[in-house]
């Protein structure tokens, strides 16, 4: 008789474990391409807003009439109301075409506070929700992509996505930008260029470096007849003008 209730426990154990994998699943899914047959690639920048280096980068992606995706952490964008320069970079990057994403607001790691970091995307979603408003355009949570700090992901995430309901968690390929002058701009542009594919995703950063290594790896990406897209709805740069956004 033990031996049948402790099997049955076991039982009811395992399906509690199956149906909190399975609804884990349905949220548990980030972008990591563009499922496409053409030519065709992201390029993100994370940790901004930054006064100097957007406006340097920005500058770069008009040069090549690019759209781009910026990934933004709260604790820097509250600056948009405080620091001309850091408003001025956010309102190119509204009127210019691309698009801006949730990066958190701390860009801590999260795995043990998923209601702390329910809590950062929904407010970090509200002040980009209001930038755009400043400049006369509206977007709602679901238009706006969010991209986990350190490319964090766990089987946690599923209740965190069940709350804040933004459809788009993007990843992509990340090579190291980020140490800059120690991985070089030869490396770096190495690290993209042997990653590309059709419908990649580049992580990159909001770093004064870029302008180093982001023209030539434009110009190469051209050469090569590659075409750059965002998350900018109803615009020439919009994915869904190339394919389905794939895992």
């Amino acid at each position: 008789m033990k031996k049948q209730i402790y099997k049955l426990i076991i039982f009811f154990l395992m399906l509690i474990c199956f149906i909190f994998s399975f609804i884990s699943m349905s949220h548990n899914k980030e972008v990591n391409k563009i499922k496409t047959k053409e030519k065709v690639v992201m390029l993100t920048f994370d940790d901004g807003p930054s006064a100097s280096a957007d406006e340097q980068i920005l500058d770069i992606l008009k040069q090549y009439n690019i759209k781009a995706t910026f990934f933004m952490t709260g604790i820097n964008l509250e600056k948009y109301e405080t620091e001309p320069g850091v408003k001025r970079v956010v309102d190119r990057m509204v009127n210019e075409g691309h698009t801006l994403g949730n990066h958190s607001y701390y860009h801590n790691e999260y795995i043990n506070d998923q209601k702390q970091l329910v809590k950062e995307l929904n407010n970090v979603n509200d002040m980009i929700i209001k930038a755009y408003a400043e400049n006369g355009k509206i977007v709602e949570s679901k238009d706006i992509p969010i991209r986990m700090p350190y490319l964090q992901y766990y089987r946690g995430l599923g209740y965190v996505q069940s709350k804040v309901k933004n459809p788009f968690w993007v990843r992509g390929y990340l090579g190291t930008d980020f140490l800059e002058e120690k991985t070089g701009k030869n490396e770096i542009i190495k690290q993209y260029m042997d990653n590309l594919k059709k419908g990649q995703i580049f992580v990159a950063h909001t770093r004064d470096y870029a302008k180093e290594w982001l023209p030539e790896f434009i110009e190469t990406l051209q050469e090569k007849g590659y075409k750059f897209s965002n998350f900018t709805k109803n615009s020439e740069s919009y994915w869904s003008n190339y394919g389905k956004l794939g895992f």
